[in-house]
């Protein structure tokens, strides 16, 4: 009787013990992601022009405190600006020619949210390993950017794509789009997709993007928005086109998401793309 009274009390008190848990995603910090076409630096813009501009980017972008940037079109010596700008994050990515030349979609990445486990380049054409390779009807050579960060705070991986795809092709847009889909498939985790797609949130490469399982975190947010153009050719406002977007696969929740239409000092624009910023909650490990 005694004894059948010691393990009953045994039990009870294995059973009292508190529980071991691992923190809930709410204890980890919403990652920011930010997408910013920055404007070529060598166009004749005038007073738009990049030396006159440069600073209102990189303050734009330093009171945003991304932990993942994407840019579009920014040339070698606009990268070596950025990452002077930026020494909290370390940069990844090529010029679409190859190593420093031409156009690049590099991502910036938080040196104190995210240890970098991989990275790599590859081009929008029917030769995506071959370097400087133009696709379909493009009329330029486009590429896409992409990482797989481990986040510091959480534990988890997360794979982060960034693109620019062409201006003039619609074959090229929507194959680029097919592209990307099928590398995203690819990969287990959660994912995001950062660019300047050069199409409509109602076009086939956002459709063959939504059916890989992205979702637009602005339109999950904002599904009834009229105003919401993103390209307004140093004119301001919200009436161009959106076609600039940070989409996430289903795992990530989207808790906030802004196109950040202010104008910089003297009022003038920092770019002639707004960029488009989303607050997001990835899941732990």
């Amino acid at each position: 009787m005694l004894r059948a009274l010691v393990l009953a009390l045994g039990l009870f008190a294995a059973c009292a013990q508190p529980a071991v848990t691992t923190p809930e995603p709410e204890n980890v910090p919403p990652l920011v992601v930010m997408s910013f076409n920055v404007r070529y630096g060598t166009a004749s813009d005038g007073l738009d022009a990049w030396p006159l501009r440069c600073e209102a980017v990189a303050q734009c972008i330093q009171e945003t405190a991304p932990d993942i940037l994407g840019v579009q079109e920014a040339l070698e010596f606009q990268i070596a600006f950025l990452e002077q700008r930026l020494p909290g994050h370390v940069r990844v990515g090529q010029g679409r020619e190859g190593g420093t030349k031409g156009e690049h979609a590099s991502l910036f990445l938080s040196r104190a949210r995210f240890e970098l486990v991989e990275h790599s380049d590859f081009w929008l054409s029917e030769t995506p390993q071959q370097v400087a390779s133009v696709g379909w009807d493009a009329a330029l050579t486009r590429m896409c950017t992409w990482a797989r960060v481990r986040d510091r705070a959480s534990g988890s991986e997360l794979t982060v794509w960034n693109t620019h795809f062409d201006h003039r092709g619609e074959l090229a847009r929507e194959r680029s789009a097919q592209l990307i889909a099928a590398r995203v498939r690819e990969r287990a985790g959660p994912q995001v997709v950062i660019g300047d797609l050069n199409a409509g949130e109602h076009s086939a490469p956002l459709a063959a993007l939504r059916e890989s399982g992205l979702v637009d975190t602005y339109r999950a947010l904002h599904p009834h928005e009229h105003a919401a153009g993103t390209f307004h050719a140093f004119r301001g406002g919200l009436d161009g086109e959106r076609i600039d977007y940070i989409l996430c696969s289903a795992q990530i929740a989207p808790l906030r998401a802004e196109i950040l239409s202010a104008p910089g000092a003297a009022g003038r624009w920092p770019s002639d793309h707004h960029p488009v910023v989303a607050h997001l909650r990835a899941p732990s490990r």
